[in-house]
């Protein structure tokens, strides 16, 4: 029998639509689900005419981390084989990403906000990270999270559980707008032409030279990395782009 579907998808004009919808968990997913997530990157993998996606919930959540009954025969294999799929398929992903967060993001949403590119909410959404109130600890979510957070901002939300609004989001720079729920669709599709609007090697340079300077502690060795950079690939792109663009 074929899964409940949870998660949904659709390509348009280079932009890919990732739609998590499940309201029967509050947005979290399944063994199913995350596998169908899995689909979505491994889409974004191979579709060379995906400039950019889109991931986003409902008007009620956004996404609030997987879902397994240990009790079921095969669900916890079933479950951690899923993990395992997509944290690869996101480990490898290089298509620049939106978070469209129209509704509460908790748990492995805080992860996945992080892990885009943009993050655009809207007003009235909480943000929050409940797992010490459950009983456990948000290890796997602290992965992506800990850097967007000064210490004590980090620690409160941690240790309390207390979900905070889009504003002290924004403050934290966990996202880069809130706006009212009327202007948040034409927001996302401003930041959406960024990725459209941009040649593509730009989009790839940028992203990949601030993925490795953040790495590095030293000016010095950040100085010596984005002249040889330079060099190597900025400045010839940069020519083969003016002959392209004519300009």
């Amino acid at each position: 029998m074929e899964e409940k579907r949870q998660v949904y998808s659709k390509i348009e004009n280079g932009v890919m639509i990732i739609t998590i919808d499940n309201p029967e968990m509050k947005n979290g997913l399944n063994w199913a689900g995350i596998e169908q997530l899995a689909d979505c990157y491994e889409e974004m993998r191979d579709n060379k005419e995906i400039r950019v996606a889109v991931i986003t919930g409902n008007e009620e959540y956004f996404y609030t981390g997987g879902r397994v009954d240990a009790t079921v025969p095969g669900e916890q294999e079933k479950y951690a084989n899923a993990i395992a799929r997509v944290d690869a398929l996101m480990a490898q992903n290089k298509t620049p990403m939106i978070a469209a967060v129209s509704g509460h993001c908790l748990k492995a949403g805080m992860g996945m906000i992080a892990s885009c590119d943009f993050a655009v909410a809207c007003e009235g959404v909480e943000f929050g990270f409940p797992e010490v109130r459950m009983g456990g600890v948000p290890m796997m979510v602290m992965v992506d999270t800990i850097d967007c957070m000064p210490r004590k901002r980090a620690l409160e939300a941690y240790l309390t559980s207390w979900n905070f609004s889009a504003e002290d989001a924004y403050g934290m720079g966990l996202i880069n707008r809130v706006v009212p729920r009327e202007a948040f669709r034409e927001t996302v599709s401003q930041f959406v032409r960024v990725f459209l609007d941009t040649h593509p090697a730009l989009i790839e340079m940028t992203r990949r030279a601030y993925d490795a300077m953040k790495a590095m502690s030293d000016k010095k060795e950040r100085t010596e990395f984005a002249m040889k950079m330079l060099r190597t690939e900025v400045l010839t792109t940069m020519a083969q782009i003016k002959t392209d663009y004519n300009v």
